[in-house]
């Protein structure tokens, strides 16, 4: 079984690493000139040119038996070439649904999936109109540009308004679509993830919610299972992603990152790939998210989520590698391979123990020991 990847980055360095041992093969198609580090050694890399015909571009994928992807924002002409001559999961129109936020809005309606309220925003008076609807403070985020907080802009007043307007680009998208979503501020308790897998056959399975912890906007821990999240909540979460999943006949892994109020469940984002707050799958069960990514879109069986006891996952943000600091005897290591830059995703911690609390106390200490606080 070979497979292509689009995207070097080190969730196609771990998915790369979950599917060599069940006998697969890689390519990895380059966009734009990145990094490719974090799979050096694990595959062919060759660049995804524009130019390329279908036919030269799936030889030059290695004629992979499929097509998987890393990250959403991605160009989708390489993944159309290439689903002349092979399978793309998941497929081309659940990624385009997810690259835009006003597509993904429409989505959730589409599944009566409660989701964050917005106003799209393609000018001075629209934005003058989710002020009156929204009220203050809001976030507005750019619709197909940024992650991690970055390309979205807290507005608290009027003054922040007109700043706005001065420095907005209200040009149309590709499709016509606002250039920005606005929301109001969500005051919410915590924030929790859904991460599930589709198989071809339409089999969905859903790993235990973790709950996460944010830096500058940026995942800093997460735990799982969601100490208290209520069971409501949590058939609530599983019922939405599996509509969603099958609404888009998905297959593979997919993220759904919600906030938790006094109203109930909100989704915030979806994210179409393995996702970051799944990162703790990877020692704490059967099948970790990148497995059962690989197992779904090679149409293989699916493996248990079953979480025994709780799992921590602490990211580590653009501190050094040192192994004598970061591991103890009942701490795994991931390390990506990329250059040290600050706030940057350099690896990850995971902690597995017999409770929530126990796991929660345990992850806070190692956070306090990386990060010297």
């Amino acid at each position: 079984m070979h497979v292509a990847i689009l995207g070097c980055g080190q969730l196609a360095r771990m998915m790369a690493l979950a599917g060599i041992p069940m006998g697969m093969t890689f390519t990895f198609l380059s966009e734009n000139g990145e990094d490719t580090a974090p799979v050096d050694g694990l595959g062919a890399v060759v660049a995804a040119d524009a130019c390329l015909t279908a036919e030269e571009l799936f030889a030059a994928a290695g004629k992979p038996d499929v097509v998987t992807v890393e990250r959403e924002q991605c160009a989708l002409q390489p993944l159309q070439k290439l689903a002349e001559h092979c399978p793309v999961h998941p497929n081309t129109d659940a990624i385009y649904q997810c690259q835009n936020r006003q597509r993904e809005k429409q989505l959730l309606i589409n599944c009566n999936v409660s989701h964050t309220p917005f106003v799209s925003v393609a000018s001075a008076s629209d934005l003058e109109v989710a002020v009156e609807k929204l009220g203050f403070p809001m976030v507005v985020k750019h619709t197909e540009q940024g992650y991690d907080g970055k390309a979205q802009w807290r507005l608290y007043n009027t003054g922040d308004v007109e700043n706005f307007v001065t420095n907005a680009q209200f040009k149309l998208q590709s499709d016509e679509a606002a250039p920005y979503v606005a929301e109001p501020f969500m005051n919410f308790d915590r924030e929790v993830s859904f991460v599930a897998v589709r198989s071809r056959s339409g089999e969905v399975r859903v790993y235990p919610a973790a709950e996460n912890v944010h830096d500058n906007s940026v995942l800093l821990h997460s735990l799982a299972p969601a100490p208290g999240l209520p069971q409501a909540l949590v058939d609530q979460g599983q019922a939405s992603i599996r509509r969603i999943m099958e609404h888009l006949d998905y297959v593979g892994v997919m993220a759904m990152e919600c906030f938790v109020t006094s109203d109930g469940l909100w989704v915030n984002e979806l994210a179409p790939r393995v996702h970051n707050s799944g990162h703790w799958t990877m020692h704490c069960g059967v099948a970790s998210q990148f497995q059962n990514h690989m197992r779904a879109i090679a149409g293989w069986p699916l493996g248990s989520t079953e979480l025994s006891g709780a799992a921590g996952m602490l990211n580590l943000l653009g501190v050094e590698l040192n192994q004598i600091e970061q591991l103890d005897d009942n701490v795994a290591l991931d390390w990506y391979n990329k250059s040290v830059r600050p706030g940057r995703k350099l690896g990850h911690l995971v902690l597995k123990d017999e409770s929530s609390a126990s796991a929660q106390t345990r992850l806070l200490t190692l956070k306090d020991k990386v990060y010297r606080k």
